[in-house]
């Protein structure tokens, strides 16, 4: 019998709890192999495996430097995956996405890059901790159509508070989606923030953005 993807999924887990890169790599090779859609590896192993991975670590089953590897793990895979994902054509909507000012922890802003390339977005990924100013400047400057906006923690939603407001106000068509763990779990705080869309599951947040931009 075929290996099904939750079993995938579990032994991905596996890996990363034993910090065993090679074995990692070999299961999204098996993945491949089997058909599995780039953004399928994204949103049914490595997002539940790296889930598993925080509770994990706030049960105090992990130490910080497990989970720090187990992220460093999957940021490679993903750096080795994602030339493979689609260029966008030309034409089609712009999306900046990065971490809010002062966010360094980025492996959730960096699939949905990938994810957002994959239905055919123009994007531009600016990565960890970007200077409010800078986010401003540069969704001016290539008339960006979304700003999706990563922030990990609490401490950090002032900060995304005001980045919001700023965006808001030197570019007024511009969507706004935020996420990230400062948000889940907690409904209706991204609207308070003055955001346009929000959703914890990153493959239902790119398809909202999507249907956001069809209006």
């Amino acid at each position: 019998m075929a290996e099904s993807i939750a079993a995938m999924e579990q032994a991905y887990t596996a890996a990363l709890r034993a910090g065993d890169a090679g074995a990692a790599r070999a299961v999204v090779a098996r993945a491949r192999a089997a058909g599995v859609a780039l953004a399928e590896i994204y949103l049914r192993i490595f997002t539940p495996s790296m889930v598993t991975i925080g509770r994990l670590w706030e049960r105090n089953e992990l130490t910080i430097a497990e989970e720090h590897l187990a992220t460093a793990i999957t940021e490679g895979l993903i750096g080795e995956l994602s030339p493979s994902f689609a260029q966008a054509p030309a034409g089609g909507g712009t999306a900046l996405i990065g971490c809010v000012e002062g966010e360094r922890h980025v492996l959730g802003a960096r699939m949905l890059a990938d994810l957002f390339r994959d239905q055919g977005w123009r994007v531009l990924y600016l990565g960890a901790d970007v200077p409010t100013a800078d986010w401003v400047k540069l969704a001016v400057r290539y008339q960006a159509d979304l700003a999706a906006i990563s922030a990990g923690m609490r401490l950090h939603l002032p900060a995304a508070r005001a980045l919001v407001a700023q965006l808001r106000a030197s570019l007024p068509g511009l969507a706004i989606l935020v996420g990230g763990g400062a948000f889940d779990g907690s409904p209706g705080l991204w609207r308070d923030l003055g955001a346009d869309l929000y959703h914890a599951d990153p493959g239902a947040a790119v398809a909202l953005a999507g249907v956001h931009a069809r209006r």
